[in-house]
């Protein structure tokens, strides 16, 4: 009976994980090292607290890929919450105030908890494509012992 020849199958989906799990890494280290830096730092500034805290949110308005607002758990209704506090104190043109940073923390807690889970996917992704490597190795060699 013919030996199947599985190469290009382990080839390509070793290829193709490598390829999303450096593209969830890239996403997740740049929230983690300059979105949430950033916002941390203009979180725990001690002065300007209305400029410094409008521009936290205008940075924690747009989510983290894993962390996203529209699609909320039981946890995440606090993070609604704080979006619409926040939404209406634009709308209306109400400073923000230093009691405001409870809810930027929320916020923030919530990209924090995305970018994790997008950390934790990445290696996910590459033990698939260190193992889809192992097995297009394995197969290279087994053909060879075969001729």
């Amino acid at each position: 009976m013919k030996k199947i020849n599985d190469r290009p199958v382990f080839f390509y989906a070793g290829l193709i994980s490598l390829v999303i799990a450096s593209f969830l890494g890239l996403i997740s280290c740049y929230s983690i090292y300059f979105v949430e830096n950033k916002v941390t730092n203009l979180i725990e500034s001690k002065a300007d607290f209305n400029k410094n805290y409008q521009a936290a949110f205008s940075l924690l308005k747009t989510p983290q890929l894993f962390a996203h607002y529209d699609f909320f758990d039981a946890k995440g209704e606090e993070v609604k919450k704080a979006l619409k506090y926040f939404k209406e104190k634009q709308n209306s043109g109400l400073k923000i105030e230093a009691a405001d940073k409870e809810y930027l923390k929320i916020l923030l807690k919530r990209r924090e908890q995305g970018s994790t889970l997008g950390l934790k996917t990445m290696i996910y992704f590459s033990l698939i494509s260190v193992f889809s490597w192992l097995f297009f190795l394995k197969e290279g060699y087994v053909t060879r012992e075969k001729k």
